[in-house]
């Protein structure tokens, strides 16, 4: 390496800062509190210098998006090295790049290499500090195939070297699915229904949105978790500023929300579908019937489709005309009572396989099972929240009081009540086990008790994908027809 002048060092110095007071290079308002970092162009080894040139700047180019760094320009970086008498190329050690972290005034360098080894591609990054030299994140990647995939994983590689997971449209672009949009849907919001019903209604509208095969849907775990970290219980989150929030989050391009209503024998439905990027109305609709429950299922599912703007499949148009029970009679010509039946019934609900089974005695039992520990889960929800008050009451009297016996007095019942909380969210979390437990064992009994057949359907049972973009895993799901 060749040395550096001290006398040159300072007038590059400067310079560079002489040019960014008047030029505004590297202004610090936008990006107040980030980190500056710079790139260097990865080593070449086997491939073209122009070919990772191109990939370095597609890093580059997405590590601007990650927002979460301020990323110094190229042409600074190519300014430095040219005064010091290094091609870009050749600058390609720890000590070089350190150098050269140090002229810029950064307090982190990204460097690298890209290779070729038979028919698989090597990505090998690092990012360290200037000030200490040590390395902050390291990242390898391989790749087979054609050299233009290298440019997503430089794209991902952009996001995972300062620490980020990288967006779901990255993902779903290295998969291949990038032509299918990612969607997901918020739990309607029941009025005049109950929130279980609600559910089961958003349920099937995700299947069947599924079904159109035109988006990829993101899991329903999935959606309920980032709401959970976000401190939304289930059917909170309900305006557009928080389904906005949510979709940026789970990195989707749509958010869908909704409301399903009851107005005495009257069906309301009203759906709406938005860009998360830009908040704008893609489509709306809305829907009222008046009839059976059974129908206003299939008009929800009709309504996955028409979101879309695609063509309602003719067996939809056909289940809605006869009504659901007529259709899969039609359908299925009366088929016979199966133990698999049996079982998806009681999956859905406790004792309807049992129902389902003629056993209504079982069935009854089970019921009324799951109604006592939901009793008890509900109760000690209760003693939960009225903990939880307690406690935010007087953490807040605890930090406004001066008066220090007050102050110690405050400070005891704040513990009591946190102690209360953990207690009664232990019992809640205990109960719930338990109300699974019950739940799976009714399941297995209504299996035990169905039916009996030497016929199965699990060939008939379709399964649909639901990509999760925490996890970046494919999930599978079973839709069974409860004929």
């Amino acid at each position: 390496m060749k040395g550096i002048n001290i006398f040159s060092i300072r007038c590059t110095a400067i310079i560079l800062l002489i040019t960014s007071t008047i030029c505004g290079q590297f202004t610090t308002a936008p990006g107040e509190g980030k980190p500056t970092v710079a790139i260097l162009d990865f080593e070449a080894r086997g491939v073209s210098l122009q070919e990772v040139q191109t990939l370095s700047e597609r890093m580059r180019t997405e590590i601007g998006n990650t927002n979460a760094v301020r990323l110094i320009e190229r042409k600074a970086v190519e300014k430095i090295i040219e005064e010091q008498g290094f091609q870009q190329s050749g600058c390609t050690t720890d000590e070089c790049a350190s150098e050269v972290g140090q002229l810029l005034g950064v307090q982190y360098m990204i460097s690298g290499a890209i290779g070729l080894m038979g028919k698989t591609y090597t990505i090998d990054a690092k990012m360290f500090s200037v000030e200490t030299g040590e390395t902050i994140q390291t990242k390898s990647v391989s790749h087979k195939g054609d050299i233009s995939g290298l440019l997503i994983e430089m794209e991902i590689l952009a996001w995972e070297i300062v620490g980020l997971e990288a967006p779901t449209r990255l993902k779903l672009k290295r998969s291949g699915d990038e032509a299918r949009t990612t969607v997901a849907v918020l739990d309607f919001e029941g009025r005049g229904i109950s929130m279980l019903e609600a559910q089961t209604l958003t349920d099937r509208f995700n299947s069947s949105m599924n079904s159109t095969k035109k988006v990829l849907m993101v899991g329903r775990g999935t959606m309920v978790d980032v709401l959970t970290e976000q401190g939304f219980e289930a059917g909170e989150c309900t305006s557009d500023e928080c389904a906005a929030e949510v979709g940026a989050m789970l990195g989707v391009e749509f958010m869908i929300s909704g409301a399903i209503g009851k107005l005495g024998d009257t069906y309301t439905i009203d759906v709406k579908m938005f860009s998360v990027a830009t908040g704008a109305a893609e489509n709306m609709k809305s829907v009222t019937y008046q009839g059976k429950v059974d129908v206003l299922i299939t008009e929800i599912e009709i309504l996955g489709w028409t979101l879309l703007g695609l063509d309602v499949p003719k067996n939809l148009l056909e289940k809605k005309r006869l009504g659901t029970t007529a259709y899969l009679a039609q359908e299925a010509k009366a088929a016979a009572k199966t133990q698999m039946g049996a079982l998806v019934r009681s999956l859905l609900f406790p004792g309807l396989g049992q129902f389902y089974s003629d056993q209504k005695m079982w069935g009854y039992g089970w019921i009324a099972a799951e109604l006592a520990l939901g009793g008890v889960i509900y109760m000690q929800y209760s003693a939960y929240t009225t903990a939880h008050d307690d406690y935010v009451n007087y953490q807040a009297l605890y930090t406004s009081e001066t008066n220090t016996a007050l102050i110690a007095e405050y400070k005891a019942q704040k513990q009591t009540s946190h102690a209360d909380m953990e207690s009664a969210n232990d019992a809640m979390k205990a109960m719930a086990s338990i109300a699974g437990a019950v739940w799976i064992a009714n399941a297995v009994h209504a299996y035990m008790v169905g039916p009996k057949t030497n016929q199965t359907a699990l060939h008939e049972m379709p399964v649909r994908l639901a990509y999760d973009p925490h996890t970046d895993q494919v999930q599978f799901s079973l839709s069974i027809p409860l004929d």
